[in-house]
């Protein structure tokens, strides 16, 4: 019976992300805790069977995350979950998008159209090239964008991207005043549409 890197003592536990991967330290990568053992597994002995039951639930429910840049980026052009460019990212929506009600449609925008944009890439027969081109001509450009602070500049380059996929993939599902509303700003613009939680008084 095949170990899972829940198991292995390299895989830290406290580091999940958006996309259900935990930092390895051995091999200085990201992975699913359902990613069966590598050469480098090393036993966590002293590691209870509830935490590698609750990691191995959090791979599971986070990686279909509808995350379409993390498919373009890291699922069709197979670079590492922990580049240079998703870290852009990421930073840019945790540090300037889900800090403004103003950006708020646009990352519930991303959470509902964008699981539908990533399935329908992994499904196309010329995902490798449209990955490539949208790489080329946005992901890269938006990325110097924030590097120089031109945040409205990168936004419209990435609302102009989406809305091109869009089209090309004939999506055309409108976000709802309500879906915003009840969106949970701190958790919005990962693939997955986060409800801001009940506050019972």
């Amino acid at each position: 019976m095949s170990n899972y890197c829940a198991h292995c003592t390299y895989l830290k536990l406290d580091t999940g992300d958006y996309n259900g991967k935990f930092y390895c330290d051995k091999k200085g990568e990201w992975h699913l805790a359902t990613d069966v053992e590598c050469y480098r597994f090393c036993r966590a002995y002293s590691r209870d069977d509830n935490s590698i039951k609750n990691a191995i639930e959090y791979s599971n429910s986070h990686s279909s995350s509808g995350c379409y840049l993390t498919t373009m980026i890291c699922d069709i052009l197979k670079l590492d979950d922990n580049n240079m460019y998703l870290n852009t990212l990421r930073g840019f929506r945790k540090n300037i998008l889900q800090k403004d009600d103003k950006y708020k449609a646009m990352l519930v925008e991303y959470d509902i159209i964008g699981p539908k944009i990533s399935e329908a890439l992994k499904n196309d027969p010329l995902k490798e090239k449209i990955a490539l081109v949208n790489f080329e001509n946005y992901i890269k450009k938006i990325k110097v964008l924030i590097d120089n602070k031109e945040n409205e500049n990168a936004i419209n380059l990435y609302k102009q991207m989406t809305n091109n996929l869009k089209v090309f993939y004939n999506i055309n599902d409108n976000v709802t005043t309500l879906q915003i509303d009840n969106a949970d700003i701190k958790a919005s613009g990962h693939g997955i549409y986060k409800q801001k939680k009940l506050q019972i008084n």
